[in-house]
């Protein structure tokens, strides 16, 4: 079962970012929605209980419930299949995907990792950073920014753990990892600067100042504070040291400054300001909305794009949804955050938050629906809401094949 949950969570997230190339615009989000469904299968085949987080399930219930409506309202059953593919999405990754008992957040974290490396690295392999902006295989630079800002929270959360056992004393051997994932990071904030990807870069920046303040809160809270300072200011040194090198020896300093400094300037210097006149469709959407949404040819009949998750389904569904969404991911940011400062044996507990804040920010500039940042920000929540010590209600299912069968460890 491991190794097909594997395979799965593998295709999910390559289609879901193959979905961002020319060739498989519109078809890989199909092939994310129907692995999505295959899931519902698992039920079926195991013995154990489902656990269901009542406030989330609630939240989610009224988001499908008000879409539903608005649909109904606007005569559009795309925007009634697109509700039901995110509900679906959450059945899967907050009920289904936690009852079977693996460490998801590792399984995640991995699988991000072997579906996507290629896809990045053979690209440049093949024909070098040939464009400005660097786009790679995806049909614009942004969507290279936002598949690199994921990556670079994967690594970061792994990161986070390295450090926090080493300071720790509790294993002996993370400085090779730790050496690792810091090169890949410098690797990957890199590729989101040649990218000119704004919001990718904001993202990073804000997940390395909540990581590494989550980081500081946990010693605090663990009376390992004189650990944290000793031993992480003898890294923080070497880091700050090696990171100077870079920039005095080699162009990344000029290419942080060209491609996401000087964007902003020149962008506040012309007439749709900073945000490229982002905020005038903002606006127009937050007073055209009403309480059921425009339907999901709101923004197309504008001609175009929304750049905000949060204003994509305002301008769809209307208010009622989108307040249900956004109750959700306040239930979330706090199981999240309860989890990174946890003490638990996991690798990647500092995961969901990472992937909470990437997500959320990128969505203040691109529309992340079915994006490998939602997708993952899903997976990693069902993950960390679903301890033991959350309390969940849980509800019984009986094996279809084998009354018998223990749960799956």
């Amino acid at each position: 079962m491991k190794n097909i949950i594997y395979i799965t969570f593998i295709l999910i997230f390559l289609f879901s970012s193959l979905n961002l190339t020319e060739g498989l615009n519109i078809t890989g989000v199909f092939i994310v929605y129907i692995i999505l469904l295959s899931f519902f299968v698992i039920p079926i085949f195991i013995r154990g209980k489902l656990r269901v987080n009542l406030p989330t399930i609630i939240t989610m219930y009224f988001f499908v419930l008000f879409s539903a409506i608005s649909s109904y309202n606007n005569m559009d059953l795309k925007s009634l299949f697109g509700a039901s593919m995110i509900f679906i999405l959450y059945l899967v990754s907050c009920i289904i995907v936690p009852s079977l008992n693996f460490n998801f957040n590792k399984i995640i974290a991995s699988t991000v990792l072997i579906s996507h490396l290629p896809l990045i690295i053979f690209p440049i392999i093949a024909n070098g950073f040939n464009t400005i902006p660097y786009k790679g295989i995806f049909y614009n630079p942004n969507s290279m920014g936002t598949v690199a800002g994921t990556i670079f929270a994967i690594l970061l959360s792994g990161l986070l753990s390295d450090l926090e056992y080493i300071i720790t004393g509790r294993k002996k051997n993370e400085k090779v990892n730790l050496i690792f994932r810091g090169l890949l990071l410098i690797g990957t904030l890199y590729l989101i600067t040649i990218s000119s990807s704004r919001t990718s870069f904001l993202a990073v920046i804000l997940c390395l100042l909540v990581g590494t303040t989550y980081l500081s809160v946990y010693f605090i809270k663990n009376k390992k504070f004189v650990n944290y300072i000793f031993r992480g200011g003898i890294i923080l040194v070497i880091s700050s040291i090696f990171f100077l090198l870079i920039l005095k020896f080699t162009e990344f300093n000029e290419a942080i400054y060209n491609s996401i400094f000087y964007k902003f300037e020149l962008r506040s210097s012309q007439s749709g300001g900073v945000l490229s006149s982002r905020d005038n469709i903002w606006s127009k959407t937050i007073q055209e909305a009403g309480i059921f949404g425009n339907g999901n040819t709101y923004f197309t009949d504008m001609g175009i794009g929304a750049h905000n998750t949060f204003i994509s389904i305002l301008g769809e569904y209307g208010w009622f949804s989108l307040i249900s969404f956004i109750m959700f991911l306040v239930i979330g940011l706090y199981y999240s955050t309860k989890y990174s400062l946890s003490n638990i044996n996991d690798r990647y507990k500092y995961l969901p938050l990472m992937m909470f804040i990437v997500f959320v920010t990128m969505s203040m500039g691109e529309v992340m629906i079915f994006k490998i940042s939602m997708i993952a920000m899903f997976l990693s929540l069902g993950a960390a809401m679903n301890r033991k010590e959350s309390g969940n209600k849980r509800i019984p299912i009986q094996s279809a094949w084998n009354v018998d069968r223990p749960l799956m460890q």
